[in-house]
């Protein structure tokens, strides 16, 4: 098992090694160079030696003499990890110790495979005998794969010669010579020939003997040290023949604002350059990542390609010649980045007012060169450290309206540009600016009923421009203690506002003030006070109730049955009063007169005190003992208190509104009914009446039609009436049913009276009829006991009278029909009598089935608190909700339209630029917000919401080309949520994103520079190098958030030596490329490659053949081929079709020749010949 096991472990080093082999294979093939291909070696020889190990221990011979030594363990334990731990060369280590390290490592995995080989099965990892080997390397050494793994660790200490890795290495060799004792121990005692094989062979390093030990050493090892003992030879050589480039610029400890391009000499002999940049002088600190600040080039310029924040840095560079090898690094040279460049603050002027809405918030300031965008902050301190929504803002413009709006006070503002990266740049100085919200109004006070019972108040002001809501305190005191606080919880949107609960009676004061659409309070505007008062006296003249009497069932005023006796007597009380303007019900009082004391007696526990919707007042049966003689009603009205015969009897009344909104009940004064006639007391009850037969026809026991007095039959009535009828003789008491139908199955009243009246009550609280557009049928039977006892029980038979009860309803009064309203619409409309409080509904249907506004109210006026669609037909209507809510007849509909305004926008706004432009358009009153849509040259769509100022910078703007907007004001609905306007109409703005300045280009032989201006809006740069004019076909496309670049030169195009072209574009936040530069070219010519036949001679004539050719080796026709020197005389001859041009010289002293060819277009060409 432990076999396979390790067998396993081993195949997949031996795998792992095999897939890092082939990443070093192709990347040798890709940039080949010794030290590529030495590496990629090493790991196939690495793969071969760990596979062979698997294979050997899978089929290995059994072990002879198993080891159990505990020290043998620990040894391969320590040469095993020792392996691991050695550290890997630094990247400032000297490349001849990293290239002859990896060397000596090369040649020892080449032995120590060959020796393992050899080894064959007889292979083991701990010192066990498994067979004797003599043969191959083990005749030159006995150990030689413990001198192959000597010789790795060797050569991997020389590449990296850390005092680390020289501990390990010293750790290793003392494990690895205690595995070689251990094993020699255990070879001696297995086979008795090994003592004479030890004696004749050394035990680790070959002795040196001439030929001989040539001959004993394997071809294979023999050739792989031959070839390692060459390179190490010709190694320092090789890496002495590059010198290490020169930094140009920038120069060491220099400053910058913005990242440079390096420069260095370039060197002879080099194919090319790596240059490194990091953030320390060790180069331990990457900067950019792989590929990014690390690279090969072939130009002697390079740059990157992404911004890096301000700090020092350092950059060195090396050169490498076309056999990979390499110079020295550069002497690391530093620079400091301090990008200190600060906008400059433009608008508004420092400690300037802004005067919201109407002067909206702008904040300009001067673009930044290297900026791609700002992060504007606005804060409550000058040190920016509370900022208004908790951050700073980013925008790509140099101008920034504020969305939303700010609450009164003092504000400071900054900028920070950031770079292309998000690097922040230096902040700006602070300014400030105060915002001033211009929020007081002029309140105003109107009583809308003109009954003086009635106090029916009205808010109005002036509209305040930015306000989204108002709110309305009314307060019982003059400083407004929070405790006397009665309205109103509900901000208004419109410029007026009727409570919808009515006021207890008192002297008020009420103040308003604004709120933007942010929740920030205006200020307090205090109104004139007010006194609410409720049917007093005064300011009601003469009585509270008026025209208040006693009538009796069949007449009003009623008939005194005595009128010989002082006062007014009746057998059917009945107290009668007009309705109370406002009243939606009355408090009736009862109360014996006392005569022995002279007054009314309004504490006897005698007295009734009810409470009606009815304008009479009748004692309802007292004492029902018996059971309802018809159908199975909840409940009967009956009274608790019963009439005393011959007994004086005081009444008083008083009004009853709605109640207030703690359910505070609402009272007017007290009346009191006085007959005028010095008795002190209202009437007289003399005892009951004693009636007579029906009316025919009639059925026995019950009423005929003649008998039902009030309501007429068949009659209308406004209001629940009073119902009255003649008594039967013989009858006690009646019972008094009121239903929706003739059948009496749909029961709405059950009362029990003893007297031949009702006015529908129960003992505590008010009965009321609701309006129907069928009749109320209504019968009394009549019972023979005072208790109900001996009642009759068909309502069929007591010839039932009907009324029709409909309510008059409220009369609107506006607004006008078919108007059209351009700000919140007030409903108003009369009161109607009997009225506790009024349903108002606003709907788009002239059914109401589901309308926008349904809401309640005390007051006879309501202003709308949402806001209505617009330019379509609105319709509304009220009703009254009488004492017990039971909603009465709707009014007639009305109807209205609702005309939102549309923004208009300046005329001053931009229609072209290349900036993020500002768009501006008229504030409207009423608005809480503003959207623009905006149509984006892509056929896209953008909506931005909820601007609370009437201006608008975008903090994006993506692409160029034509831009439409168009702009709307939004207006509150009731609560929260918006109703947005109708749409501006549309303009257009054309971005554009120009060229960016100051283009140039810096080319030579053995360099290319490409730089230009910062220009300002742009996030980074797109540079295109093409050997096209048209640029159809580029050679290189990069992007770089810097001004500059210098291509790595290594595309085929630019060793061709042919005409190239080069443009930039600024590159916008959303990748949208703008205008190019004029397409400039390169200066590199073609070049051109002379050759000269002929030797020339002192004082003779030679022909010399001159052959020009291109670079690519074609013969070049038409070049101007110049000789001279050595005394001769110039000459110059063109090239023909073959490139050839032949020159007869005659020079008249030693010297040299020169031979220069020169073409249009082409670089000139020398060759030089020595005169003999």
């Amino acid at each position: 098992m432990s076999r396979l096991l390790l067998t396993g472990l081993l195949a997949l080093l031996a795998l792992a090694a095999g897939v890092q082999a082939f990443g070093e294979v192709h990347a040798a093939f890709v940039d080949p160079s010794l030290r590529s291909w030495a590496v990629a070696c090493y790991l196939l020889l690495k793969t071969a030696v760990v596979a062979a190990f698997s294979v050997f221990v899978l089929v290995r011979e059994p072990s002879r003499r198993p080891s159990r030594d505990p020290v043998a363990f620990a040894a391969c334990a320590i040469a095993i990890a020792a392996v691991v731990v050695l550290q890997r060369p630094s990247d400032s280590a000297a490349t001849a110790l990293v290239l002859a390290g990896e060397m000596v490592t090369l040649v020892s995995f080449g032995w120590l495979l060959v020796s393992v080989l050899a080894l064959g099965r007889c292979f083991g990892v701990l010192p066990e005998v498994r067979g004797l080997v003599t043969r191959g390397p083990y005749r030159l050494v006995r150990h030689p794969v413990y001198l192959g793994e000597l010789g790795a660790c060797a050569g991997l200490v020389l590449a990296s010669p850390t005092s680390w890795n020289a501990g390990v290495a010293a750790a290793f060799a003392v494990a690895q010579a205690t595995r070689m004792q251990l094993e020699e121990r255990a070879l001696i005692g297995e086979f008795a020939e090994y003592a004479g094989y030890a004696a004749r062979t050394p035990r680790l390093f070959p002795r040196l003997g001439g030929a001989a030990i040539v001959r004993r050493i394997p071809r294979g090892a023999l050739l792989l040290v031959s070839l390692s003992v060459t390179v190490l030879a010709l190694a320092p050589g090789v890496q002495a023949t590059l010198k290490a480039p020169a930094p140009l610029a920038p120069s060491s400890g220099a400053r910058v604002a913005l990242l440079p391009a390096f420069a260095w000499s370039a060197i002879p002999g080099a194919d090319s350059y790596e240059f490194q940049i990091a953030a320390d002088a060790g180069f331990n600190a990457p900067v950019l990542g792989t590929g990014q600040d690390r690279f090969f080039t072939k130009n002697t310029r390079a740059t990157l390609r992404k911004t890096v924040p301000n700090g020092t840095y350092w950059w060195r560079v090396r050169a490498v010649d076309k056999r990979g090898r390499v110079s020295r690094w550069s002497q690391g040279s530093s620079f400091r980045k301090a990008w200190t460049a600060a906008a400059a603050l433009q608008s508004p002027a420092n400690g300037s007012a802004v005067s919201y809405p109407l002067t909206p918030l702008k904040l300009g300031w001067s673009p930044v060169p290297g900026a791609a965008k700002y992060l504007v902050s606005i804060a409550t301190d000058p040190l920016l450290g509370s900022l208004v929504g908790g951050r700073a803002v980013e925008t790509t413009a140099t101008s920034f309206t504020r969305a939303g709006a700010l609450a009164p006070g003092t504000y400071y503002w900054g900028i920070t540009p950031l770079d292309a990266q998000g690097n922040r740049g230096s902040s700006s100085e602070v300014w400030s600016f105060v915002w001033l919200w211009p929020s007081a109004t002029t309140p105003r006070f109107a009583d809308l009923v003109g009954e003086p019972e009635v106090v029916d108040p009205q808010f109005s002001w002036d509209a305040v421009p930015g306000a989204a809501r108002y709110e309305v305190e009314v307060n019982s005191s003059r400083d407004f203690a929070p405790g006397s606080r009665v309205c109103c919880s509900t901000l208004a949107i419109g410029s007026s506002l009727s409570p919808t609960n009515v006021f207890r009676d008192n002297t008020y004061y009420w103040r308003v003030r604004a709120f933007d659409p942010e929740g920030n309070a205006g200020l307090w505007s205090g109104g004139p006070q007010f006194a609410k008062t409720f049917d007093k006296v005064p300011p009601v003249q003469g009585t509270s109730i008026k025209n208040m009497r006693m009538r009796d069932n069949l007449s009003d005023p009623g008939t005194d049955v005595d009128p010989a006796a002082p006062g007014y007597q009746t057998e059917v009380p009945i107290a009668r009063w007009d309705p109370v303007p406002g009243a939606a019900s009355y408090e009736v009082e009862v109360t014996p007169f006392d005569v022995g004391l002279g007054f009314c007696n309004w504490s006897s526990t005698l007295r009734w005190q009810v409470r009606t919707a009815v304008t009479s007042w009748s004692p309802l049966g007292f004492g029902l003992r018996a059971r309802p003689p018809f159908g199975n009603p909840s409940s009967v009205a009956q009274d608790f208190v019963n009439l005393a015969l011959n007994q004086p009897y005081c009444v008083r009344v008083r009004a009853r509104s709605d109640r207030d909104s703690t359910y505070n009940e609402i009272y007017g004064d007290y009346t009191e009914l006085d007959n005028q006639d010095g008795t002190g007391w209202a009437f007289q009850w003399t005892g009951y009446p004693a009636g007579g037969s029906c009316t025919p026809s009639c059925n026995a026991g019950y009423l005929g039609s003649g008998d039902y007095v009030l309501p007429a039959a068949g009659s209308t009535v406004t209001q629940t009436p009073l119902l009255t009828w003649r008594p039967l003789a013989g009858r006690a008491s009646y019972f008094v049913i009121v239903a929706k139908d003739p059948s009496f199955t749909n029961i709405v009243d059950y009362a029990f009276t003893q007297v031949p009246a009702y006015a529908p009550r129960t003992s505590n609280n008010p009965t009321t009829y609701p309006d129907e557009t069928t009749s109320y049928y209504w019968v009394v039977l009549p019972a023979v006991q005072a208790n109900g006892d001996g009642a009759v029980g068909n309502p069929l038979l007591g010839a039932p009278s009907r009324f029709d009860k409909q309510s008059i309803p409220p009369t609107l009064l506006g607004p006008p029909q078919g108007s059209i309203e351009l700000g919140q619409p007030t409903f108003r409309w009369t009161n109607a009598l009997g009225a506790r409080r009024y349903r108002v509904q606003v709907a788009q249907d002239p059914s109401f089935g589901n309308p926008i506004d349904d809401l309640l109210t005390d007051a006879t006026a309501y202003t709308s608190n949402t806001t209505y669609p617009a330019d379509t037909a609105l319709y509304w209507r009220v009703r009254a909700d009488d004492e017990n809510l039971i909603g009465l007849n709707w009014s007639a509909t009305g109807t209205f339209q609702k005309r939102l305004p549309a923004p208009v926008p300046n005329s001053t706004n931009p229609i072209r630029g290349d900036f993020v432009p500002t768009w501006t358009w008229d504030s409207i009153i009423g608005a809480v917000s503003y959207d623009v849509s905006a149509d984006l040259p892509d056929g896209t769509h953008r909506d931005i919401t909820s601007l609370r100022t009437a201006a608008l910078t975008p903090i994006l703007m993506y692409g160029t080309g034509l831009f439409h907007w168009r702009v709307r004001a939004n207006f509150p609905k009731a609560g929260f949520g918006t109703v947005p306007g109708p749409y501006s109409s549309t303009l257009p703005f054309t971005r554009t994103i120009g060229e960016p300045g100051g283009a140039h280009a810096d080319a030579s032989r053995n360099r290319l520079l490409l730089s230009w201006e910062p220009k300002p809006g742009v996030k980074r740069y797109k540079v295109q190098i093409s050997s096209r004019a048209d640029f159809a076909m580029n050679v290189e496309e990069v992007l770089t958030d810097n001004t500059s670049y210098a291509p790595t030169l290594t595309q085929p195009a630019y060793l061709a030596h042919s005409p190239l072209f080069w443009r930039v574009a600024g590159v916008d936040e959303g990748n949208n490329v703008g205008d190019y530069i004029p397409a400039q070219r390169i200066g590199a010519a073609k070049r051109m490659r002379l050759t000269a036949n002929g030797r020339p001679a002192r004082r003779r004539s030679t022909r010399i053949t001159v052959t020009v050719r291109e670079s690519t080796g074609a013969p070049l026709r038409g070049a101007t081929v110049r000789a001279s020197g050595a005394g001769m005389r110039p000459r110059a001859v063109r090239t023909g079709r073959t490139g050839k041009a032949v020159l007869t010289v005659r020079p008249t002293r030693r010297g040299t020749i020169t031979y220069r060819a020169t073409k249009a277009g082409y670089a000139p060409a020398v060759v030089t010949a020595r005169v003999r």
